[in-house]
């Protein structure tokens, strides 16, 4: 076996990089390049046009319980997650497959609710589900979403485009997943888990909006340098762009955007709403390195049309990484969001 030997376990990222050097030339797109690293592949066709891939999978006790959301919830979460990399990519939707695995009595129990809710953001994204599989396994449920998208303005900008003097900004307000989240967690009996998925920010997990329509309008109005949409968390997702664009992220961590259901949450829990605006994941809001001065002159039509803020949360400088700056200080900032290696979410086994 080739390759360098990691000093402790690998993250996910250090995988994906492990796993492309293991792919070789078998990793290549038609056209030339890598397609693995970003969330979606691109792949050219022969008559010019772009195409983008995606693929997620929710696994039961890992992405979501029964207890905690209701099946068309995870229908919905599992579309959501692969069209919400689309619109990162600057994609429009052309159909999605499906794939479920899982006991035959989960089957008989939710499988038919879960694809109510597929069929609903289907049918509201202008996605049609065009085929999958389904099969018997033992262990938890897996639900796969494969997605296809058209690129109509060609080659999306990716994570690696970010330059010297962009602006960084997000789309929407953060941090109630990870305060749903927690209040799930905390809930101790039936009668609290019960107050607990009441909880405005429990909403805002199970039926996050893929922004299609959001970056559609961006598009369409300033050139997009890099995007990703925010599923791992600011600090991981912001980091991601600047390692692939080799630069340096500076984040002003007050002007995060902070959703008032993670405010109350943490009101309630003792907790500090920010951290989770900026760790949190499961957001599928969109985070972009814009050109300085592109944007702010249609942040209030934005805002206006889409009902979501659009804030600039720091800038794309020289140099490598990711700091945070409060006032005047600026220290460097780890990635604290979402690693399916390493980091660990609230406990989600019963």
């Amino acid at each position: 076996m080739t390759g360098s030997i990691p000093s402790g376990p690998r993250g996910e990222f250090e995988w994906i990089d492990r796993l492309v050097e293991l792919l070789g030339p078998a990793a290549n797109v038609p056209g030339g390049g890598v397609a693995i690293g970003d969330d979606v592949a691109i792949v050219a066709g022969p008559g010019g046009e772009t195409w983008a891939w995606t693929v997620d999978t929710l696994v039961e006790g890992v992405h979501f319980r029964f207890d905690w959301l209701e099946p068309e919830d995870v229908g919905h979460r599992a579309l959501a997650a692969s069209l919400s990399d689309l619109a990162a990519a600057c994609a429009e939707p052309v159909g999605a497959l499906v794939t479920v695995a899982g006991p035959r009595e989960t089957a008989e129990a939710f499988l038919e609710d879960i694809y109510r809710g597929i069929a609903a953001l289907a049918g509201e994204a202008g996605c049609p589900i065009v085929g999958g599989d389904l099969a018997r396994a033992a262990g938890p449920l897996h639900l796969g979403v494969t997605a296809l998208g058209r690129c109509p303005s060609g080659a999306p900008p990716g994570r690696g485009g970010a330059k010297p003097g962009d602006g960084v900004w997000v789309t929407g307000r953060l941090g109630a997943p990870a305060a749903a989240l927690a209040l799930l967690a905390a809930a101790g009996d039936p009668r609290s888990l019960a107050a607990a998925r009441a909880h405005p920010a429990v909403r805002r997990l199970a039926r996050p909006t893929p922004r299609l329509a959001e970056v559609a309008w961006l598009a369409a109005r300033s050139a997009l340098h890099a995007m990703i949409d925010v599923s791992d968390g600011v600090s991981s997702d912001a980091a991601h762009v600047a390692r692939r664009s080799g630069a340096r992220i500076v984040l002003d961590v007050d002007r995060i955007p902070v959703h008032p259901a993670a405010e109350d949450a943490a009101a309630r829990l003792g907790s500090v709403a920010r951290d989770w605006a900026l760790h949190g994941g499961e957001e599928f809001e969109l985070l972009l390195a814009v050109p300085a001065g592109a944007i702010e002159p249609y942040v209030e039509a934005f805002e206006a049309r889409f009902g979501i803020p659009l804030t600039r949360i720091g800038f794309v400088e020289a140099g490598r990484g990711l700091v945070r700056r409060d006032g005047r200080r600026e220290t460097p900032l780890p990635p604290g969001g979402w690693d399916h290696f390493r980091v660990a979410r609230p406990e989600p086994s019963p």
